[in-house]
Protein backbone atom coordinates (compact mmCIF):
# COMPACT_ATOMS: atom_id res chain seq x y z
CA UNK A 1 0.00 0.00 0.00
CA UNK A 2 1.10 3.50 -0.90
CA UNK A 3 0.61 6.41 0.89
CA UNK A 4 1.57 8.73 -1.68
CA UNK A 5 -0.73 11.92 -1.01
CA UNK A 6 -1.83 14.59 -0.31
CA UNK A 7 -4.09 16.22 2.61
CA UNK A 8 -5.51 19.77 3.29
CA UNK A 9 -7.40 21.29 5.62
CA UNK A 10 -8.90 24.88 4.34
CA UNK A 11 -10.40 27.21 6.69
CA UNK A 12 -12.76 29.32 4.18
CA UNK A 13 -13.27 33.02 4.35
CA UNK A 14 -16.42 34.38 6.27
CA UNK A 15 -19.53 34.25 2.68
CA UNK A 16 -17.05 31.72 1.09
CA UNK A 17 -19.01 28.77 -0.71
CA UNK A 18 -17.08 25.74 -0.03
CA UNK A 19 -18.77 24.34 -3.24
CA UNK A 20 -16.92 27.35 -5.29
CA UNK A 21 -13.84 26.45 -3.94
CA UNK A 22 -13.81 23.18 -3.98
CA UNK A 23 -14.78 23.86 -7.80
CA UNK A 24 -11.53 26.28 -8.40
CA UNK A 25 -9.55 23.58 -6.53
CA UNK A 26 -10.73 20.85 -9.05
CA UNK A 27 -10.10 23.17 -11.96
CA UNK A 28 -6.32 23.89 -10.89
CA UNK A 29 -5.43 20.62 -9.34
CA UNK A 30 -3.79 17.57 -11.90
CA UNK A 31 -5.72 14.81 -10.97
CA UNK A 32 -6.28 12.64 -13.97
CA UNK A 33 -8.50 10.10 -13.12
CA UNK A 34 -7.87 9.73 -9.44
CA UNK A 35 -10.36 10.38 -6.66
CA UNK A 36 -10.54 13.83 -5.15
CA UNK A 37 -12.23 13.31 -1.79
CA UNK A 38 -13.48 16.25 0.58
CA UNK A 39 -15.76 16.55 3.68
CA UNK A 40 -17.32 20.08 4.52
CA UNK A 41 -17.73 20.74 7.80
CA UNK A 42 -19.17 24.26 8.41
CA UNK A 43 -16.82 27.00 6.99
CA UNK A 44 -13.97 23.97 7.02
CA UNK A 45 -12.99 21.47 3.94
CA UNK A 46 -10.94 18.16 4.52
CA UNK A 47 -9.20 17.24 1.41
CA UNK A 48 -7.20 13.94 0.42
CA UNK A 49 -5.78 13.50 -2.74
CA UNK A 50 -4.33 10.53 -3.71
CA UNK A 51 -1.27 9.98 -5.71
CA UNK A 52 -0.93 13.91 -5.42
CA UNK A 53 1.46 15.30 -3.05
CA UNK A 54 1.14 18.93 -5.22
CA UNK A 55 -1.97 19.51 -3.50
CA UNK A 56 -0.15 21.29 -0.72
CA UNK A 57 0.80 23.96 -3.58
CA UNK A 58 -2.07 24.02 -5.30
CA UNK A 59 -3.77 24.88 -2.37
CA UNK A 60 -1.17 27.97 -1.23
CA UNK A 61 -2.47 29.55 -4.52
CA UNK A 62 -5.95 28.86 -3.58
CA UNK A 63 -5.53 30.78 -0.15
CA UNK A 64 -5.57 34.25 -0.30
CA UNK A 65 -8.75 34.31 -2.51
CA UNK A 66 -10.94 32.03 -0.74
CA UNK A 67 -9.34 31.13 2.98
CA UNK A 68 -8.40 32.48 5.99
CA UNK A 69 -5.81 29.34 6.72
CA UNK A 70 -4.86 26.25 5.89
CA UNK A 71 -3.38 23.18 6.85
CA UNK A 72 -1.84 20.91 3.99
CA UNK A 73 0.73 17.54 4.15
CA UNK A 74 2.37 15.99 1.65
CA UNK A 75 3.27 12.39 1.76
CA UNK A 76 5.83 11.19 -0.82
CA UNK A 77 6.02 7.98 0.91
CA UNK A 78 9.06 6.67 1.08
CA UNK A 79 11.08 9.82 0.50
CA UNK A 80 9.36 11.68 3.44
CA UNK A 81 6.70 13.78 4.51
CA UNK A 82 5.80 17.69 4.72
CA UNK A 83 3.39 19.39 6.75
CA UNK A 84 2.95 22.79 6.10
CA UNK A 85 0.43 26.04 7.81
CA UNK A 86 -0.36 28.61 5.39
CA UNK A 87 -1.56 32.03 6.50
CA UNK A 88 -4.28 34.43 4.51
CA UNK A 89 -1.62 35.18 2.34
CA UNK A 90 -0.91 32.27 1.04
CA UNK A 91 2.37 32.01 2.71
CA UNK A 92 4.08 29.63 4.92
CA UNK A 93 3.88 30.30 8.52
CA UNK A 94 5.17 26.51 9.18
CA UNK A 95 6.72 23.75 7.72
CA UNK A 96 8.17 20.74 8.71
CA UNK A 97 9.23 17.53 7.57
CA UNK A 98 11.03 14.60 7.06
CA UNK A 99 12.93 14.05 4.73
CA UNK A 100 14.03 10.14 4.11
CA UNK A 101 16.85 10.76 1.81
CA UNK A 102 19.08 11.07 4.67
CA UNK A 103 22.04 12.19 2.50
CA UNK A 104 21.07 16.07 1.90
CA UNK A 105 17.91 17.14 2.45
CA UNK A 106 15.92 18.46 -0.33
CA UNK A 107 12.02 18.99 1.56
CA UNK A 108 11.95 22.41 2.77
CA UNK A 109 11.63 22.66 6.78
CA UNK A 110 11.02 25.85 9.13
CA UNK A 111 10.18 24.01 12.30
CA UNK A 112 11.25 26.58 15.14
CA UNK A 113 9.93 27.79 18.13
CA UNK A 114 9.28 31.40 16.29
CA UNK A 115 7.18 29.67 13.09
CA UNK A 116 5.40 27.32 15.90
CA UNK A 117 3.97 30.28 17.70
CA UNK A 118 3.07 32.34 14.28
CA UNK A 119 0.67 28.25 13.52
CA UNK A 120 -0.63 29.00 17.05
CA UNK A 121 -1.64 32.65 16.67
CA UNK A 122 -3.21 31.75 13.91
CA UNK A 123 -5.21 29.14 14.92
CA UNK A 124 -5.78 30.35 18.18
CA UNK A 125 -4.25 27.46 19.93
CA UNK A 126 -1.53 27.24 22.73
CA UNK A 127 1.79 26.74 21.21
CA UNK A 128 3.20 24.05 23.96
CA UNK A 129 1.54 20.53 22.07
CA UNK A 130 3.05 22.29 19.04
CA UNK A 131 6.70 21.84 20.55
CA UNK A 132 5.69 18.51 22.12
CA UNK A 133 5.28 17.26 18.29
CA UNK A 134 8.13 19.27 17.13
CA UNK A 135 10.28 17.27 20.05
CA UNK A 136 9.18 13.60 18.73
CA UNK A 137 7.56 13.60 15.68
CA UNK A 138 10.19 12.09 13.44
CA UNK A 139 11.34 9.55 15.59
CA UNK A 140 9.97 7.02 13.47
CA UNK A 141 10.84 8.85 10.34
CA UNK A 142 7.88 8.76 8.06
CA UNK A 143 6.38 5.90 8.60
CA UNK A 144 5.74 5.05 4.93
CA UNK A 145 2.20 3.04 3.97
CA UNK A 146 0.79 4.48 6.93
CA UNK A 147 -1.70 6.74 5.77
CA UNK A 148 -1.71 10.05 8.12
CA UNK A 149 1.47 9.56 9.91
CA UNK A 150 2.95 11.42 11.02
CA UNK A 151 2.27 14.40 10.06
CA UNK A 152 -1.55 14.46 11.31
CA UNK A 153 -0.37 14.91 14.66
CA UNK A 154 0.68 18.47 14.15
CA UNK A 155 -3.08 18.97 13.00
CA UNK A 156 -4.29 17.40 16.38
CA UNK A 157 -1.81 20.09 17.98
CA UNK A 158 -3.52 22.50 15.76
CA UNK A 159 -6.44 21.78 16.83
CA UNK A 160 -7.73 20.53 13.64
CA UNK A 161 -8.25 16.97 13.88
CA UNK A 162 -8.83 14.97 10.92
CA UNK A 163 -12.33 13.63 11.18
CA UNK A 164 -12.36 9.82 12.21
CA UNK A 165 -15.24 9.48 9.54
CA UNK A 166 -14.04 10.94 6.80
CA UNK A 167 -14.02 7.68 5.10
CA UNK A 168 -17.45 7.09 5.66
CA UNK A 169 -18.60 10.86 4.83
CA UNK A 170 -16.21 12.37 1.88
CA UNK A 171 -17.47 12.78 -1.09
CA UNK A 172 -15.28 12.25 -4.85
CA UNK A 173 -15.74 16.09 -6.34
CA UNK A 174 -13.27 15.15 -8.90
CA UNK A 175 -16.27 12.97 -10.78
CA UNK A 176 -19.47 14.57 -11.79
CA UNK A 177 -22.50 13.80 -9.74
Amino acid sequence: MSSFSGWACVDLKDGQDSGGFLAALSENLEMGDRPLLTLVEGGRVYILADFTPHLSATISTLVPAWARRAITAADFDEYGVLHEVVGPDGESVHVASIDEQNEESTLPDHDTPEARRAAAELFGVDPAPLDKVSATWSLDGARPSTLGEPYLAWWDALGAPWPADFGERAMDVSKPA
